[in-house]
């Protein structure tokens, strides 16, 4: 004969079954990833500069705590290394085999001028910072050896590579700052047409209207590394060929 509840008396309770607790670290979630995390600070610093960048401040945006970014980098130093390793990863690398050695050293730093432009907060960063691992140093590895094959020595190689890289470096800086702009517009332009005599003639003629409407960057840049390229082409040929 089965028993009835006493009236009024407490319900039975179900019965507990223990877990164990099991603690996941922020860097252990799903989707925080080394990838994740630097798309997230380059998206800040385009968003908000350089300055805007910290390990607490990546962390907000990324909605962890900033302890969990230092499972993927040990320090904000690691992290601005890996930045640079992206800028230069993203610049593709062109196919030697397609292009004369001129041509595709022409390519490879108009993409990489493309990759900085899009990226203009940055730019310090890349300027600044050295490569710091053998993935960024594709592109670098590429152009020597395009160079060396075309006949350079090691040392004329490494040559046309600072020169090169001064040159792109330096016309990036001044279309990122603005320089090169303000150069061609308002007090900067009214000076140059405002000198009279033979001394500024050739600066007057190449700040007139109908030239500077007709200035373009890009063709600008392209001139300017073609120009580098044949001036060693021309080193080259009369050198002769290269002696071990």
């Amino acid at each position: 004969m089965t028993r009835s509840p006493a009236p009024n008396s407490p319900p039975t309770a179900e019965p507990r079954t223990t877990h164990p607790a099991t603690v996941v670290s922020e860097a252990e979630r799903p989707g925080l990833t080394r990838q994740r995390i630097l798309d997230a600070a380059l998206e800040l610093v385009d968003a908000e500069g350089l300055e805007a960048l910290s390990m607490r401040r990546l962390g907000a945006h990324l909605g962890v705590e900033a302890m969990s970014l230092y499972h993927h980098f040990p320090s904000k130093a690691a992290l601005l290394d890996g930045l640079v390793a992206l800028l230069l990863g993203a610049v593709p690398l062109p196919d030697p085999g397609e292009a004369t050695w001129e041509q595709a050293l022409v390519r490879g730093f108009a993409d990489f001028r493309q990759v900085m432009l899009a990226h203009p907060n940055a730019f310090p960063l890349v300027c600044s910072r050295p490569v710091g691992d053998a993935e960024s140093l594709a592109p670098i590895a590429l152009a020597f050896a395009v160079l060396a094959a075309a006949g350079f020595n090691p040392s004329e190689t490494r040559t046309v590579w600072c020169a090169l890289l001064s040159y792109a470096l330096g016309c990036i800086e001044c279309e990122v700052t603005g320089v090169g702009i303000a150069v061609r517009k308002g007090a900067m332009v009214e000076l140059i047409r405002s000198q009279e005599g033979p001394a500024f003639e050739a600066l007057r003629a190449a700040w007139s209207g109908d030239v500077l409407e007709e200035w373009s960057d890009d063709l600008e840049y392209t001139r300017g590394l073609e120009a580098l390229l044949a001036g060693f082409r021309l080193q080259l040929s009369e050198r002769g060929p290269a002696h071990p």
